[in-house]
C-alpha cells in the first residue's frame, strides 16, 4: 500500500510539473474569433491584390464557409449600384459639381446632395465649414472631422487611430545640391 501511495504522489507531482507548458489564449488575443475559441473568424479583414477589384474596391473574405473572396468598397467609401462603384463619403464623386455623396440615415443607398461648402473635401460641422481629416478645427488638438466607418456620418475622430491624416512634415529645407536622409540629415547628392 505505501508503495502505491507513493507511486500516486509520483505519477501527481509529475503530471502538475510536465503540464505547465499549456497556456490557453487570453480574451485579448482572441478578440477577433467568434464565439471564444472557435476557429471562425468574425472580422472581414481585407487584402489588396492589384488588378483584383474596381478602382476603390478591396478584396474581402465573403460570408460563405467556402473559400470565396468578394470586392466590396473602402472603409469610408459608399457603393453606387447605378455605375457598380465606390465613392468617399462627403467628397464629390459621381455628383455634379457643388455635390458630394452621402449616406443619409436609415437609408441604404446613398445619393448626391448639395455641399453647403461648395468646395470639394470641405463638409459643415457645427455650421461651419472645414476640410476633412486635416488638424485643427473643432476637433483639435486631440482629433479630426472624420466620417464614421459605420454610419456613415460626420464627427471628431481621434488622430491616433484616424487614417490617412494629413501631417506637418517638418518645416528644414535642405541646401541645393542636397537631400534629407531618413534620420533627418541633410546629405550632398554625388552627381
Amino acid at each position: 500500500m505505501k508503495y502505491l501511495y507513493v507511486g500516486f504522489i509520483f505519477f501527481v507531482c509529475n503530471y502538475v510539473t510536465w503540464s505547465q507548458d499549456l497556456a490557453f489564449p487570453t480574451d485579448e488575443e482572441t478578440s477577433h474569433v467568434s464565439g471564444g475559441n472557435s476557429t471562425i473568424i468574425d472580422d472581414r479583414i481585407p487584402i489588396s491584390i492589384e488588378g483584383s477589384c474596381p478602382k476603390d474596391m478591396l478584396l474581402y473574405p465573403g460570408d460563405s464557409s467556402k473559400d470565396a473572396w468578394v470586392c466590396d468598397c473602402r472603409p469610408r467609401f459608399l457603393y453606387f449600384p447605378l455605375n457598380n462603384s465606390c465613392y468617399e463619403a462627403y467628397r464629390q464623386g459621381p455628383c455634379p459639381p457643388k455635390n458630394y455623396v452621402v449616406l443619409p440615415e436609415d437609408d441604404a443607398v446613398p445619393r448626391c446632395v448639395e455641399n453647403p461648402c461648395l468646395k470639394d473635401g470641405e463638409v459643415p460641422f457645427n455650421d461651419t465649414c472645414y476640410p476633412l481629416r486635416t488638424r485643427g478645427g473643432p476637433c483639435a488638438p486631440d482629433g479630426v472631422i472624420g466620417v464614421n466607418e459605420t454610419t456613415f456620418q460626420l464627427e471628431c475622430v481621434k488622430t491616433n487611430i484616424a487614417p490617412f491624416i494629413i501631417i506637418d512634415p517638418p518645416s528644414r529645407i535642405c541646401p541645393p545640391g542636397s537631400r534629407r536622409s531618413t534620420l533627418g540629415v541633410c546629405k550632398k547628392v554625388n552627381t
